[in-house]
């Protein structure tokens, strides 16, 4: 297989994207091995880090070179501060989030155990007021998006009237349903790209199909999610260490396997992946090949701290996208 066009981290006069989505402080805890009794740990080291699903995939499309806006709230408080600081560092245009008056800015408390694995308790804050006045700003002053962001860090009904209008504007509408909350199901009728992992699609299936038990196979799943509610739509799946699963609107499947990396930790790869999924897209890449790329961003934010891409990442993507052996075709398509 031919490897797609190189990935150039810009500048890029367009198309623009917007993120319809979360920002958080966050507060990461790096464990160590030394656990006491009572469910005491000694951390190796802590760090603040501005972050939320919205802002990392914001800050992500912005590093490619790409107008990238974002529409979500912070509060006004030492974290929202930090994190418009933060934005504006990252050349992300933040003319659409808003400072809250009544609530303080989302915070996401996360640790890191010593194997790199990571659990995140999240208090909303700010986030859970992002309503459907925030978007119609965003799309009173320019309406020109090719393609408009959400996940579900922010409320469920927000992010359905948001789909629905940036598509009536004629966006395309690429979602990732994390996590997959009761009734996310409402948004997938207006979403053209979808992405989850593994158990997000298992538990998407299961609103979809009305049923308790255990999904059918990944393909299957897949294609289900690709035909119901108003399809057909591309799909992807992620699959941790056993790299992911694409299905285009078409019917046609393509997996790649993962790249090896010297993991530090996951916080945000599924944010990178999202985001170089979408410039891709934007760019005019078919859907199957701009995973190649999107899988190689996802991986790499595996290997760094920070929750984003950055302009220098360019050329080690170029590297890693080269690796043709990481393409496995199934022989398939779905009717």
């Amino acid at each position: 297989m031919t490897a797609g066009p190189p990935i150039d981290f810009g500048p890029h006069s367009g198309p623009a994207v917007c993120v319809v989505g979360s920002l958080n402080a966050d507060l990461i805890a790096y464990e160590s091995d030394n656990r006491i009794p009572g469910a005491y740990n000694v951390g190796r080291r802590f760090e603040l880090g501005a972050g939320g699903k919205g802002l990392n995939v914001a800050m992500s499309v912005a590093a490619t070179g790409l107008p990238s806006y974002l529409v979500g709230r912070v509060g006004d408080d030492m974290f929202g501060r930090f994190i418009l600081a933060a934005l504006t560092e990252g050349h992300v245009h933040a003319d659409f989030v808003r400072t809250d008056p009544t609530a303080g800015t989302g915070i996401g408390h996360v640790r890191v155990n010593a194997r790199r694995d990571y659990d995140t308790c999240v208090v909303p804050g700010a986030n859970y007021n992002v309503g459907a006045g925030d978007t119609t700003s965003a799309l009173d002053r320019r309406s020109d998006f090719s393609h408009v962001v959400m996940q579900f860090e922010i409320p469920l009904d927000t992010v359905a009237d948001a789909a629905r209008r940036f598509r009536a504007a004629g966006s395309q509408v690429v979602v990732n349903f994390s996590p997959v909350t009761a009734g996310a199901r409402v948004v997938l009728p207006h979403t053209d790209v979808l992405v989850l992992n593994e158990a997000e699609a298992a538990a998407l299936w299961q609103q979809v199909a009305g049923a308790d038990g255990a999904a059918p196979g990944l393909e299957a799943t897949t294609d289900v999610l690709r035909r119901s509610d108003g399809g057909p739509r591309d799909v992807v799946v992620t699959l941790g260490d056993r790299g992911l699963f694409g299905m285009s609107r078409t019917g046609e499947v393509r997996q790649y396997r993962a790249h090896a990396v010297s993991a530090v930790n996951a916080v945000g790869a599924g944010d990178s992946f999202l985001a170089m999924l979408v410039s891709r897209l934007a760019q005019g890449e078919p859907f199957l090949d701009g995973l190649t790329a999107a899988g190689a961003a996802g991986a790499l934010a595996c290997s760094r701290r920070e929750s984003w891409l950055s302009r220098d990442d360019a050329p080690l993507l170029n590297d890693m996208v080269q690796n043709h052996s990481i393409l496995v075709r199934p022989d398939a398509r779905r009717a």
